[in-house]
């Protein structure tokens, strides 16, 4: 495809060269589609007539033409064939059958069993880790790629399929269980203290934790039960937490929102008419006393139309870092036999209007991103300072970075340079990822606005 991609952008500069003569800006929609399918026809009679390369299919080129236009659009638009349109499909599945031991295809070879859960019906048949499978369903499996591998173990449906596996020089046909598997994209805590390390502790016996990881086809359902135990066990606080959700289902998550935020709008959206649709939530309490949204840079997308409704709306603080900033939406255009164009559609605002692309959500209670320092830092990046005051250290116009460098080295026995040289950035680092493995700052953050 890659190489379909080149000799059709090739072929396109040196025709356009030498044939476009058309101002099309002026020619309506219509008209500058006529006139691009005649020069693109035209490319393909003058490629099929002169290239002396191996041969193209015009269908490889139509690809190959579809994609190059779609990525003069934004990041988040996308041509799909209609081979990788139901590879996306089967990955958005939350319920899937297939068998219980996992496989690595890495070798080239035969697929390699690389885990068995011990008490499985696998395990209880004598499947083991180190086992090649020779075969599914009576086809060689010899150098079987990931997608096919998937085609042929998993289902919608339970059902059993053959598999020839061998251990050895010995080989053995098996009637092979598919088993259920769901995603859950909801994780609902409702004893806080799962979260206690050395360092932090949570006791509050009022506050629950529901995290969303995704929103899947199922996630409003899932948010639904979550909330409905924490109301039977007395939860009056919640965090929320949407920290590297992504997004996801739009619908899903204005379902989410319509569960917790306050009557009035959720979002508006506008498409290139500007034609303005308005999602708004009729819920007439408010479910928690107190609730907080937790976000870091990867909250995105749908993620952040739950944070900023219930931001706007004055049903939560929202605690943690700069939200990443995707306020767009797409829609999937399906065209018969050539593929699916995934392209951006509606911008959408906060229930204030707040622009969300580009922007993202502001904390209102923000943490700072700590990241590993470098000897290539300057002293006075902000990198360094959020690693000096994560690790206790002020720094002002009295307390400077290289003084406290200086009295970092002095503590732990160091030259004294005053400098980040090679020592001192190791045992910085040492100490931030130690810190971090025992301490989630966000979460404590958002923990204690609950408790203020």
């Amino acid at each position: 495809m890659k190489k379909a991609a080149a000799l059709f952008l090739s072929a396109l500069m040196l025709f356009t060269s030498t044939v476009w003569a058309e101002d099309m800006s002026n020619m309506s929609i219509d008209e500058q589609s006529e006139t691009a399918g005649a020069y693109f026809g035209e490319i393909i009679k003058y490629i099929k007539s002169n290239y002396v390369g191996e041969e193209v299919s015009t269908e490889a080129l139509i690809h190959a033409a579809i994609r190059a236009v779609v990525g003069e659009l934004d990041d988040y638009s996308d041509y799909l064939t209609p081979e990788e349109y139901e590879l996306v499909k089967e990955s958005e599945k939350t319920v899937w059958y297939a068998p219980e031991f996992e496989c690595d295809l890495s070798g080239g070879g035969y697929p390699v069993v690389s885990s068995v859960p011990k008490g499985s019906r696998a395990y209880q048949d004598g499947i083991r880790e180190g086992d090649t499978v020779r075969a599914i369903k009576g086809v060689t499996s010899y150098a079987i790629g990931e997608e096919e591998f998937f085609k042929s173990t998993t289902s919608d449906v339970a059902e059993s399929i053959p598999m020839l596996i061998s251990r050895g020089e010995l080989s053995k046909e098996y009637t092979v269980n598919l088993v259920r598997f769901e995603l859950h994209s909801v994780k609902a805590v409702n004893d806080m203290s799962a979260f206690n390390t050395k360092k932090q502790k949570f006791a509050d016996e009022s506050v629950g934790y529901i995290g969303i990881s995704t929103f899947t086809s199922n996630t409003a359902s899932e948010f639904s039960k979550a909330l409905n135990d924490f109301r039977a066990a007395g939860k009056k606080r919640l965090i929320l937490d949407l920290r590297g959700n992504t997004g996801g289902y739009v619908e899903e998550a204005i379902a989410v929102a319509r569960q917790i935020v306050p009557n009035g709008l959720i979002i508006s959206t506008r498409d290139k008419k500007g034609v303005l649709t308005n999602y708004s939530s009729d819920l007439k309490i408010k479910p928690y006393e107190k609730c907080v949204v937790l976000v870091d840079s990867m909250t995105a997308s749908a993620a952040e139309i739950v944070a900023s409704a219930m931001q706007d709306s004055g049903a939560a603080k929202v605690v943690g870092e700069q939200t990443y900033g995707k306020g767009v939406m797409q829609s999937v255009m399906s065209f018969d036999d050539i593929g699916v164009l995934k392209m951006t559609t509606l911008e959408y605002s906060s229930r204030y209007g707040k622009k969300i692309d580009g922007v993202g959500i502001t904390p209102d209670v923000g943490v700072d991103k700590v990241l590993f320092v470098s000897e290539n830092d300057s002293l006075d990046s902000e990198n360094v300072i959020a690693a000096l005051k994560f690790l206790g250290f002020r720094v002002d116009s009295e307390n400077t970075v290289a003084r406290n460098i200086g009295r970092y080295q002095a503590e732990y026995k160091l030259n004294v340079t005053y400098k980040l040289d090679g020592p001192t950035v190791s045992a910085m680092n040492y100490e931030i990822y130690t810190e971090l493995m025992e301490s989630d700052r966000i979460l404590a953050a958002g923990y204690l606005c609950l408790l203020g």
